[in-house]
């Protein structure tokens, strides 16, 4: 029966990790143009509906818009010229993929300071095995908390490090019956995960 477990651990693993590493066709390039001006291209492999925003620096959204016709290319350019001095993020999100680019804007230009793409992390839960994927395009230390949400008490803490491609499992067949909760931090950002084991 344990092999048996190994087996299909190993298999959901792989089936998870295609999963994972099918995603990031999202594309997004932000070039500066004249003064104020950002030109903006976003593309997908396959016909899509994209949602972008930008927000301020006190995290206000200032500008929404979700592409209600599905397409594989938009291409924009914004105008940033009445807008403050400061720095704005502008965000496009597909499904679990997004890309946040950091814009700074001082007296009429507009800067790219930084751009960074982020793919929300793959859980599961089969046969009392929690196996986690997550590309790890921030490039620092992961880790991996487990909480009992019946008393908010951490259970459980991982460090899954710092490559690329992280690939995790926990046992959780030694549990109670209960509600948790897994919360994976990486750079990018904090993923949460509710577990119910009967």
């Amino acid at each position: 029966m344990k092999r048996l477990n190994k087996v299909l651990l190993t298999i959901a693993l792989a089936l998870s990790a295609g999963a994972v590493m099918a995603t990031g066709n999202l594309s997004v390039s932000i070039s500066e143009g004249e003064g104020a001006e950002a030109h903006v291209r976003v593309s997908n492999a396959v016909d899509s509906q994209f949602e972008m925003e930008i927000r301020n620096g006190n995290n206000d959204i200032i500008y929404y818009k979700q592409i209600q016709q599905p397409v594989k290319l938009v291409l924009n350019t914004y105008d940033f010229s009445k807008l403050s001095n400061g720095e704005y993020t502008f965000s496009v999100r597909l499904d679990n993929e997004q890309n946040v680019t950091t814009l700074a804007v001082k007296d009429g230009d507009v800067k790219v300071v930084d751009q960074v793409k982020q793919v929300d992390p793959y859980f599961g839960l089969l046969n009392d095995q929690l196996s986690i994927s997550y590309l790890n395009h921030g490039a620092g230390n992961v880790k991996l908390y487990l909480y009992d949400e019946k008393n908010n008490n951490l259970i459980h803490e991982d460090i899954l490090g710092s490559e690329f491609a992280v690939h995790h499992a926990i046992d959780l067949s030694k549990l109670k019956n209960g509600s948790y909760e897994a919360v994976l931090v990486s750079n990018n950002g904090t993923y949460e995960y509710e577990i119910t084991l009967n």
